[in-house]
């Protein structure tokens, strides 16, 4: 299974690019169909639950009268007032501007509401409180969080450096970014391997702690005039620092917890995953907005950078002309790499989960 996710994950950037060039932007959204289907048509014939439910019993009615309908409605446009607050926030509106005030206030209180709807259901809740209270459930999902926020917010601003900064197609970028990709899948190999012969997953998860960060701050480092060969060079370095850790939090939640309370434990961290992907990319939208408008100012200050953020990344050469082109290429070089700096202190921050989360052996475990 980790096989197939990580060819998936070489693959996408890729097939994007090869639909971006062909098809248009709107191929990637497209071909999610397709595959959405084959995949529920392949759970639907060839899962079986190999753990026993106690709930197998109970029919359909009974299921629904116990799923915490008021703690879905209240998560939900939790989550959207919040993740609407961070995109508008600084760019569309000012922070101060009272719509984004009223979504973070929204966002506050239903997630305190949806607190305080599951403390009163307790083991019924989506999130039990016993559950949350564990220090590696949690330490688990903030790992995850970060890790899973790093790759993405790198991905997505090293295409933007590939394709904008430096001109290459959209196809040609996927192709750039594998070395990111394939270190993560070497980082994964490894760290399993090491995780089989020592029994202990906790000394990957600070490998990742230390290695991050310094392959991170010196991706940050990248420039117009660099040469690309140092950019995927430090693509791999950083997939193959974040590989080695990346899938620890789930190994050491299978070690440490009861088979009964593992399945919440894994969707916890993998909520906790995406909820980093969700929020850190767009605030990662934020800063690059911001400074691409202070950096072309400064490079280039006859441009209108407002225009600059509806071209497409293919159209920059033609909008701007030649002889504005440098300097405008300076100004979204610098936004790209001050962007970059978000990856850095995220890799720095792993470090509440690495520390917090327990040592235990998985060979005891097994015995």
């Amino acid at each position: 299974m980790g096989s197939s996710q990580m060819i998936g994950i070489v693959v996408a950037p890729i097939l994007g690019g090869v639909l971006i060039d062909w098809v248009g932007w709107r191929g990637c959204f497209g071909i999610n169909l397709p595959l959405g289907v084959a995949a529920l048509a392949l759970v639907a014939s060839g899962l079986r639950n190999i753990m026993s439910n106690p709930d197998h019993g109970l029919g359909w009615r009974d299921k629904l009268k116990r799923f915490d309908w008021l703690g879905t409605v209240l998560i939900i446009p939790a989550v959207v007032c919040l993740l609407l607050g961070l995109q508008w926030g600084g760019s569309t509106y000012g922070w101060g501007d009272v719509r984004i005030v009223i979504l973070f206030v929204l966002s506050a209180a239903l997630l305190a509401a949806f607190g305080w709807r599951q403390n009163q259901l307790q083991e019924n809740a989506i999130l039990p409180p016993r559950i949350i209270k564990m220090r590696s459930v949690l330490a688990g999902a903030w790992f995850s969080s970060c890790v899973n926020a790093t790759l993405a917010v790198t991905e997505y601003y090293i295409a933007i450096y590939f394709q904008g900064v430096k001109g290459y197609t959209a196809t040609h970028s996927g192709l750039l970014i594998s070395p990111l990709l394939v270190g993560i899948i070497i980082g994964n190999l490894c760290g399993g391997l090491g995780i089989m012969w020592s029994g202990y997953y906790n000394p990957f998860m600070v490998a990742t702690t230390v290695l991050a960060p310094i392959a991170s701050g010196l991706l940050s480092t990248i420039s117009l005039d660099e040469s690309v060969v140092k950019t995927l060079f430090l693509l791999g370095s950083l997939g193959l620092a974040t590989g080695v850790g990346i899938q620890t939090p789930l190994v050491a939640l299978q070690t440490i917890m009861k088979q009964d309370d593992l399945s919440i434990g894994l969707a916890t961290t993998g909520f906790g995953a995406t909820m980093g992907h969700a929020v850190w990319i767009v605030v990662s939208a934020t800063i690059f907005r911001n400074r691409l408008v202070a950096e072309i100012e400064v490079h280039s200050p006859s441009v209108d950078a407002t225009l600059l953020e509806h071209a497409g990344l293919s159209e920059i050469r033609a909008v701007v002309g030649s002889d504005r082109l440098r300097d405008v290429l300076l100004g979204y070089d610098d936004a790209v790499t001050q962007t970059l700096y978000l990856p850095v202190g995220l890799t720095v921050a792993t470090i509440f989960g690495s520390v917090f989360t327990e040592w235990q052996s998985v060979k005891s475990k097994r015995s």
